[in-house]
């Protein structure tokens, strides 16, 4: 029997235990969850993908109460007291338990995988999930708190690694076709030191492709990199600046304001403004026009 009833921890009903053990048999040899603890990556050039994750986490509580609602034998509560007990001493005469708790590494990316055919151990952790009131849909999920983790769907984790894979071979592909144009535009785009080596800069760039291929495909779909990159060469080479102080950008010569940003969000200043170049119709043309005149780019820059 799963799920070792100790003293008053995981004494629940024949009915319940018989439930959770078919819905385990139900799995078949693997089961898989999703624990939602990764965190935007604050990296502009978001190199670790767009999420990273914490070095080691721990689910939390790991013992915790249940209502078993098939609970009718004499002298038994509904109320359960639910841990993975790995060891029991006494002390003073009364037992002691040490409970197992889920860890999950950096390295799992908030995806933690039991083999329910070969370990035995793993078939008991999963029951003992199924039962958490953090799981998203459990059986006793519990709404006041936070909802954690969640079983992975595998047909629809099988479509989202095609897509994934669809999308990193898009990106590769994207970034083996560059030009060395195409290539210096790119790294001023990202703020990269465009006068590095062009395989320095390539070996950037395919990386990029490589492990954010989402980020790649969006920021090379549209003009995106066109216009990054005439701002970050504006700025380059003195033509325009950036005064954080009013959050604006000005002409250098003459001081004149251009536009006045708004510093609200996460994207940096040089993203506002290819943005507001790319999205404000006449003004925007007009002072897109004059840029490239006078940064020497008489080509419309794609990457």
């Amino acid at each position: 029997m799963m799920l070792q009833h100790e003293g008053v921890f995981n004494d629940i009903s024949p009915k319940l235990r018989k439930e959770l053990e078919a819905k385990i048999d139900g799995f078949g040899k693997k089961v898989r969850y999703k624990f939602n603890i990764g965190n935007e990556n604050p990296d502009p050039d978001k190199k670790d993908g767009k999420i990273i994750f914490p070095r080691l986490w721990t689910l939390s509580p790991a013992v915790f109460n249940i209502v078993d609602p098939h609970e009718s034998r004499e002298e038994k509560q509904r109320g359960k007291r639910i841990g993975l007990i790995y060891h029991q001493e006494y002390k003073d005469g009364h037992p002691v338990y040490k409970f197992k708790k889920v860890k999950l590494e950096e390295r799992h990316r908030g995806i933690f995988e039991l083999n329910l055919a070969d370990v035995p151990d793993d078939r008991e952790m999963a029951m003992y999930l199924e039962l958490h009131p953090k799981m998203t849909g459990g059986m006793f999920s519990d709404k006041s708190q936070k909802q954690i983790f969640s079983r992975i769907d595998e047909n629809k984790a099988a479509s989202e690694a095609r897509e994934a894979r669809s999308a990193r071979s898009k990106a590769r592909r994207a970034a083996e076709q560059m030009s060395e144009k195409d290539v210096v535009s790119f790294a001023l785009a990202m703020m990269w030191d465009s006068g590095e080596e062009e395989i320095v800069l390539r070996n950037r760039i395919e990386e990029l492709a490589e492990t954010n291929p989402e980020f790649f495909n969006e920021i090379t779909s549209g003009k995106a990199v066109e216009f990054r990159s005439l701002v970050q060469l504006a700025i380059n080479k003195g033509i325009i600046e950036f005064d954080p102080a009013d959050y604006r950008f000005l002409w250098s010569g003459n001081r004149q304001t251009i536009t006045m940003l708004s510093p609200a969000g996460s994207q940096s200043e040089i993203e506002k403004f290819a943005m507001w170049l790319e999205n404000t119709g006449k003004q925007g043309e007009e002072v897109t026009k004059k840029l490239k005149s006078l940064t020497g780019q008489k080509e419309t820059v794609t990457a």
